[in-house]
C-alpha cells in the first residue's frame, strides 16, 4: 500500500541552515519548514477541534480551574470569545456552507448559529457523540458504540459496512471513508457495503480544505497524503513533526494545520517559513521506539 515508505524507520529532518533556522523548523511539509504558535495557554483542552474555513474560527472544548468552556478562537487576529448557554462540548463539525457549527454535549447534539449567537438543541437527545464530521451531510459515531451514522432531516441512518466500535473516522474527497477500530484503519470504498483493513497502524486521520486525506503516525511523528491520480488508495510522505505527538490535526482556510500535541498537551498552529527541509529515514530496529531527530 505504501510503496517506498519504510514504516519501520524513524523519520530525520535534515536542513542546510542554521542554528536559528533549525529553531523555527518545528515541521517539514513539502519540503517546507513551519514553524509553530501555541493557541491559548494554561488551559486543558479535550474533544474534537473544528473550524470554519472562510473566517479561519476555531472551535474546541477546554477547562480552565475546573469550568468547561467552548471556545471559537479567531487564527487570523488571534482573539478568544466563549459561546454562551454552553460549557461542555465534546463532537464539533462545521458546515462549510453555512458556517453552522454542530456540537454535542453529555447527551444530544445542538447547533450553533454564528451570524446570530444563538445556539440550539438539534436532536439525539438519548446519544452520547463521540465523533462529529460534516461534508455533504452531519455524519456522527457514538461512544463506545458501533456503527457510523448520518443524521438527515432529524433522523439517523447507520451506514452498511461500518459495524465497528469507531475510534476515529473521515470521508474524503470521493466519499470514500476511513476509521479507526482497535489499533486497525480500516478503508469502506464509495459505494461498497463492506470495510477492507487498509493499514494495520495507528493514525490519526483528518482531510483538508480540498477534501485530500491525511493520515498522522503519533509515534513517528510522520504525515501521509492520499494520492488521487491512481485507481488505487495510494499513501505518499508528505512530511513529519519535529517533536511532541499530533493526535489532532485540521486544516485551516489557507490549508495550514492547527494540531493537539499529545505529549505536552497543547494546542498549536503552523505558519510556512521560507527555510527549505529534506525528511529521510534512519533505521532504529524493529523493536525500538520509533522517533525524528532534527540535524
Amino acid at each position: 500500500m505504501f510503496g517506498d515508505v519504510k514504516l519501520h524507520e524513524a523519520l530525520v529532518i535534515y536542513l542546510g541552515t542554521t542554528k536559528a533556522k533549525l529553531k523555527s523548523c518545528q515541521a517539514c511539509l513539502n519540503s517546507v519548514c513551519y514553524s509553530r504558535s501555541r493557541i491559548v495557554d494554561g488551559i486543558k483542552f479535550s474533544g474534537q477541534l473544528a473550524i470554519d474555513r472562510s473566517s479561519n474560527i476555531l472551535y474546541f472544548h477546554y477547562k480552565n480551574r475546573s469550568i468547561d468552556f467552548t471556545a471559537a478562537f479567531d487564527i487570523n487576529n488571534a482573539r478568544l470569545q466563549t459561546l454562551s448557554n454552553i460549557s461542555f462540548s465534546f463532537g464539533h463539525a462545521v458546515d462549510q456552507k453555512t458556517n453552522e457549527l454542530f456540537m454535542t454535549g453529555a447527551k444530544g447534539l445542538y447547533r450553533y448559529y454564528p451570524t446570530q449567537n444563538v445556539i440550539k438543541l438539534y436532536g439525539l437527545t438519548d446519544k452520547t457523540i463521540w465523533h462529529l464530521q460534516y461534508e455533504d451531510k452531519l455524519y456522527y459515531s457514538e461512544f463506545q458504540k458501533k456503527g457510523i451514522y448520518t443524521y438527515v432531516d432529524k433522523k439517523s441512518k447507520i451506514i452498511q459496512g461500518t459495524n465497528y466500535q469507531i475510534d476515529d473516522f473521515i470521508i474524503d474527497k470521493r466519499g470514500d471513508i476511513y476509521f479507526m477500530h482497535n489499533y486497525t484503519t480500516y478503508l469502506l470504498k464509495n459505494g461498497s457495503q463492506s470495510a477492507e483493513i487498509f493499514e494495520d497502524e495507528i493514525y490519526s486521520l483528518t482531510i483538508d480544505k480540498n477534501g485530500d486525506a491525511y493520515f498522522i503516525q503519533p509515534f513517528t511523528r510522520a504525515i501521509y497524503k492520499m494520492i488521487y491520480n491512481t485507481e488505487r488508495r495510494v499513501l505518499k510522505e508528505f512530511g513529519a513533526f519535529r517533536s511532541g505527538s499530533a493526535f489532532k490535526v485540521i486544516f485551516d482556510g489557507d490549508n495550514d494545520i492547527i494540531y493537539y500535541d499529545g505529549t505536552d498537551k497543547k494546542l498549536y498552529y503552523l505558519s510556512p517559513t521560507m527555510n527549505r527541509c529534506v525528511v529521510r529515514t534512519k533505521s532504529i530496529g524493529r523493536n525500538m521506539k520509533k522517533r525524528i531527530r532534527m540535524f
